[in-house]
């Protein structure tokens, strides 16, 4: 006895494969909102700027080489004077909720150096850092100040894409 497939079944089953493969498409670095009157820093005006375009090549030709697919863009802010690690983190924390991110690098290890990163921000004024995950997603911030002049306080932002 042959069993037969009615069409429409066949048609819904296509559907949801289509729909499936059509799944949200990773953040890039320019979907991740700045911090409220940061100013983007720009290559070729900005040092900080330029080596995180350098970071960014350097990258592309690893993996390349390796065979290894993924990448990782970065870029750079000058916070806004006054600007804390607490206003930063809670602000991002709050955008990254709402837009399906999670705290942490993710899995038990993720989470174990989240913690431990934690710990090390309470204990430093020029150098802070949090995790987010998302998918296959990664996004690393990094609050640093210059140590010869505090007024200079950046936001470097680091998305990994596996």
């Amino acid at each position: 006895m042959k069993s037969r497939v009615p069409f429409a079944f066949v048609l819904l089953a296509l559907l949801a494969l289509l729909l499936a493969a059509c799944g949200s498409k990773p953040a890039t670095v320019n979907d991740i909102p700045a911090y409220p009157n940061a100013t983007a820093l720009q290559p070729g005006e900005d040092p900080i700027a330029d080596t995180l375009v350098n970071n960014m090549a350097q990258d592309a030709s690893l993996r390349a080489n390796i065979g290894v697919g993924g990448s990782i863009e970065q870029m750079a802010y000058r916070l806004p004077e006054g600007a804390t690690w607490d206003q930063v983190k809670s602000y991002y924390d709050k955008e990254l909720d709402g837009a399906g991110w999670d705290s942490g690098m993710g899995g038990p290890g993720g989470d174990l150096a989240s913690n431990i990163m934690d710990s090390v921000n309470t204990g430093n004024d020029l150098f802070q850092m949090a995790s987010w995950n998302k998918g296959k997603q990664i996004l690393t911030l990094v609050r640093n100040v210059n140590p010869t002049n505090e007024s200079e306080v950046y936001l470097l932002m680091s998305l990994n894409t596996n």
